[in-house]
């Protein structure tokens, strides 16, 4: 007699290229989400925007997907590391697109340091609570309007869920990475949603 086994749940995560700091945001800050994402009994599936491995000094990381092929109808929600990105590195296009169709679908979404601007971008603090490295001037960015700033460490309103302190800004400022934190109320608010 043969069981059948459950489908397993997916989550989608957009690792973005340009880190100043890749050994370190790939170990301290992809692979814990990717671990504690596993350890409740998700499955992951990781794209990058040039569908090619990232290689450091100590570790590597290997897409799972390709971007162009992601689609968010096969996935209960969505992580954006910061990663440590050079000023101004984009976005690609199709990961707002995803993180907007998430947003409009009521997903969870997980939004670190780096990659709160895409999240902001995609409609997702709009009339939110949400956490950034600074109190936004929404005259500058209006992309923030109707948004309350809380700070900088992890915020979960409904399904939206932000933290501005990253591995890399951790380091840096002395403060507490919120990893692993941002990670669990991603978590938390994956199973609020099914």
């Amino acid at each position: 007699m043969h069981q059948k086994h459950a489908p397993i749940i997916k989550i989608f995560m957009f690792v973005r290229n340009g880190s100043r700091a890749l050994d370190l945001m790939l170990t301290k800050e992809v692979a814990v989400m990717k671990n504690l994402l596993e350890s409740a009994g998700y499955g992951v599936d990781i794209a990058t925007a040039s569908d090619e491995p990232m290689v450091g000094e100590t570790t590597s990381l290997t897409p799972t997907v390709k971007l162009a092929e992601v689609d968010m109808a096969n996935y209960v929600g969505i992580v954006l590391p910061c990663m440590g990105p050079a000023a101004g590195y984009p976005m690609p296009e199709k990961v707002a697109a995803l993180v907007a169709q998430a947003v409009m679908l009521g997903l969870p979404v997980a939004a670190s340091r780096g990659s709160i601007g895409t999240l902001t971008k995609a409609g997702g603090i709009n009339y939110r609570k949400y956490s950034f490295a600074t109190k936004v001037d929404s005259d500058q960015r209006p992309e923030f309007v109707g948004g309350a700033f809380m700070g900088t460490g992890v915020v979960r309103d409904a399904h939206i869920i932000t933290s501005a302190i990253c591995p890399m800004a951790a380091s840096e400022l002395n403060m507490t990475d919120g990893t692993e934190v941002l990670t669990q109320a991603f978590i938390e608010a994956s199973a609020d949603a099914r």
